[in-house]
């Protein structure tokens, strides 16, 4: 009883130093909560091409890698050409053996900077939107 009455105080009332601690510990677990649902997100994690690559030829596929499983269904991937002209007509397509990862067949494209622009559902319910560019270099340089 002597220990709560150290906490409480003679009166009845929670020190200010009790009242300044509870504050720190509740807003530690607020960060931590917050911090989980960031880490909840599905995440790119390799590509090929890869980022800022340069090609000497057209990439036949693109396929995207990501840190969980993801809605295939609900996977939205395409090819944007230097004036934001779609150059990819397929849709993404499921990889059987491996949940984590998509393929968009491409069709031959000519030298140039390409971004690939992709909208993924994971299977906790977060959408990842995001993009990144490759290059593709002249045959004659």
């Amino acid at each position: 009883m002597n220990n709560i009455l150290l906490v409480i105080g003679n009166s009845g009332k929670i020190s200010g130093g009790v009242k300044g601690f509870l504050a720190c510990l509740l807003m530690l677990g607020l960060t931590v909560l917050q911090a989980h649902d960031v880490w909840a997100h599905a995440s790119l994690i390799k590509s090929d091409p890869p980022r800022r690559a340069t090609l000497s030829e057209s990439p036949s596929k693109i396929q995207l890698w990501f840190n969980e499983e993801i809605e295939t269904a609900y996977a939205a991937v395409s090819v944007v050409d230097m004036n934001d002209k779609v150059v990819s007509q397929a849709e993404p397509e499921k990889v059987i053996d491996d949940p984590k990862s998509i393929i968009l067949p491409l069709p031959g494209l000519a030298a140039g900077v390409y971004k690939v622009q992709f909208r993924v559902l994971s299977i906790d319910g977060h959408v990842v939107d995001s993009n990144y560019s490759f290059r593709i270099k002249d045959s004659s340089q």
